[in-house]
């Protein structure tokens, strides 16, 4: 994989890599890491995924890792996908969502791709805008770019 996708990322937060999700070909579609010491796990994903179960695998792993009790930041960086996840918004919202709070939740950063006006299964704006606006608790936000993101995700004020 082209770490040029995650330069800016790396260079913000320094992450380990903890799990990488393939496709049933074996292409990388998203990677799950964290910065441990500011309880922080980001997912980062890449071209698409050809599956709902392939995209719920990365949100369940995320939970399962909420579920621990070691995270409270979450960053999603949703620029480089090319898949979008209409499919899913709902359970997001009812789901996922609910089980990251319940495993400490202080904020979650979503890094938005621009609004290319793409057909739904490839509008990953349109899909995170959709589910951003399902979850109106206010520890989620959307975002254009990286350093705004982490400035929210870690301020104390």
């Amino acid at each position: 994989m082209d770490d040029t996708v995650r330069y800016d990322v790396k260079a913000a937060f320094a992450p380990q890599d903890l799990r990488t999700f393939r496709t049933g070909d074996g292409k990388t579609y998203a990677i799950v890491s964290h910065f441990p010491e500011k309880k922080l796990i980001i997912d980062t994903w890449i071209g698409g995924f050809y599956t709902v179960a392939e995209f719920r695998a990365v949100l369940t792993y995320i939970c399962d890792q909420f579920d621990t009790g070691r995270y409270a930041y979450w960053l999603a960086d949703l620029r480089h996908l090319n898949s979008g996840f209409h499919h899913s918004e709902t359970w997001l919202a009812e789901y996922a969502f609910p089980r990251v709070l319940a495993g400490g939740l202080v904020r979650e950063a979503v890094v938005l791709p621009e609004d290319r006006g793409d057909p739904a299964d490839y509008d990953v704006f349109g899909s995170a805008s959709a589910a951003l606006r399902k979850i109106t608790d206010g520890k989620i936000r959307g975002f254009g770019n990286v350093s705004d993101a982490k400035a929210w995700l870690f301020d104390v004020g």
